[in-house]
């Protein structure tokens, strides 16, 4: 590809070696705006999930750390919650929350959470797609093949197990 330079009749020739990673790009645009806000890179908000537990990281966000004067130690890490439920939920684990924050960094971080509730997007559970029916004959066949399980429960749990698998094979 030509681009044109500063002064019209000159041209520079620029090469390129194919797709870069984005992920570099944009770390380095975000990393500003994070810094801002107290966090020293995207890690902790790439692992919010590992760090909180896939439970409560739906109602939870982590919003800005702030630290006392000088020094990244000993800091508040304030929240949004997306509700009470999720605020008491949270509020019951802020101590193993610090555990494993402070774990990841590996230094004392954070010694303080603060739990700030307020309206959050929730993702909204995938819907439940309706599978295929298995014909009679099909039913028949695989009644047959658990009813040697002498335990109702596990036999029943079987049979539920291996109509799930044929319904997700005739897709």
């Amino acid at each position: 590809m030509i681009a044109k330079c500063k002064e019209p009749r000159e041209y520079q020739r620029r090469t390129y070696e194919g797709l870069g990673r984005l992920t570099k790009e944009v770390k380095n645009v975000i990393r500003p705006v994070l810094g801002a806000r107290g966090f020293s890179g995207v890690d902790i908000l790439e692992n919010w999930v590992e760090i909180l537990g896939a439970d409560l990281s739906q109602g939870i966000i982590p919003e800005k750390l702030t630290f006392e004067k000088e020094g990244r130690t000993y800091g508040t890490l304030h929240v949004k919650s997306a509700g009470g439920a999720f605020a008491m939920l949270f509020e019951h684990q802020k101590a193993r929350v610090i555990q494993r924050i402070n774990t990841y960094f590996g230094y004392p971080a954070v010694s303080q959470i603060r739990i700030e509730q307020g309206q959050l997007r929730l993702k909204r559970p995938q819907p439940v797609v309706s599978s295929a029916s298995l014909s009679a004959a099909e039913e028949a066949e695989l009644l047959s093949q658990v009813a040697f399980i002498e335990d109702d429960n596990l036999r029943t749990r079987t049979y539920e197990i291996g109509k799930t698998l044929l319904q997700k094979s005739k897709k």
